[in-house]
């Protein structure tokens, strides 16, 4: 899955969160922001920068795939921060989705404090069951789909009811509908939105939503026309182009049979308008 972007914006909208999670004391007011580190011209995606001169700057990796040198990655990064901040000091965290991901590189890991997702957000779960850190993940760490489909409705009402700043829940929001498609990513819209009992968002203005529509407009007419030659009957082509583009655009998709019963010309008129409307509102080619 695709997940490094949106981590990194779950914390720049709400710093503290951080904090909520490891069970780290919060420095007061920050920001969790990129920085780029000048004497090697490289960017540090995760930097909590405490308001407070006296509160120490902390490099911050949130790890989920394996990468067995960044141990010595973050190590690089802290010194660098460090001598571009004189005066104050510097630490570093690797949140691992599961201790599985850490390397646990000598002597660095005795310099860099690691936690692993998996258990933060089970402690997370019972010093604060209600939290929206705790929904958010979900698709993240719940191993077993069908218990994450059962309970995806409930998640998304968590993230919706217990993130008070609009700005963090729209966030949110969007970063688990996308984490959703992505685990689920053999249903189409119709079924998400009745995963999530009729919440989903508008997926259009979502990464997950616009990735789909380009994939659909460039593959999902593709599959109809290859289902049309599959049965050899020149209908099936249109009829399956008919319903692809219906799905694209979020519309009722009509039943097979009543379209079977249209004329040839019928069809092919009703799959051209349906593709240039899709091409008008998505802009593609």
């Amino acid at each position: 899955m695709q997940s490094d972007k949106q981590l990194y914006e779950i914390f720049e909208v709400n710093p503290q969160w951080i904090f909520d999670l490891t069970g780290r004391p919060s420095p007061g007011p920050c920001k969790f922001t990129s920085i780029t580190i000048k004497a090697i011209e490289r960017r540090a995606d995760g930097v909590l920068v405490p308001d407070s001169f006296a509160e120490s700057i902390s490099v911050t990796e949130l790890q989920m795939q394996h990468d067995k040198l960044v141990y010595g990655r973050v190590v690089i990064e802290m010194a660098l921060v460090q001598a571009e901040n004189s005066g104050r000091t510097v630490d570093g965290i690797i949140i691992f989705a599961s201790r599985t991901l850490d390397p646990r590189t000598e002597p660095w890991r005795k310099v860099v404090k690691s936690y692993y997702l998996d258990k933060l957000l089970k402690q997370l779960s019972v010093r604060s069951p209600g939290h929206p850190l705790v929904a958010v993940f979900q698709p993240l760490v719940e191993k077993n789909r069908e218990l994450l489909e059962r309970n995806a409705a409930k998640y998304y009402n968590q993230i919706k009811t217990n993130t008070p700043d609009a700005r963090a829940k729209a966030k949110l929001l969007t970063v688990f509908v996308d984490w959703v498609m992505q685990r689920f990513n053999d249903r189409g819209r119709q079924e998400i939105e009745k995963m999530l009992l009729g919440e989903l968002p508008d997926l259009r203005e979502t990464q997950a939503g616009k990735d789909l529509i380009a994939i659909g407009v460039e593959e999902g007419i593709e599959k109809g026309i290859e289902k049309g030659i599959e049965k050899g009957i020149e209908k099936g082509y249109y009829i399956g182009t008919i319903r692809t583009c219906q799905t694209i655009l979020g519309a009722s998709v009509t039943n097979e049979p009543e379209l079977r019963a249209k004329s040839i010309d019928d069809l092919i008129k009703v799959a051209n308008e349906l593709q240039a409307l899709i091409r008008n509102r998505f802009g593609t080619s």
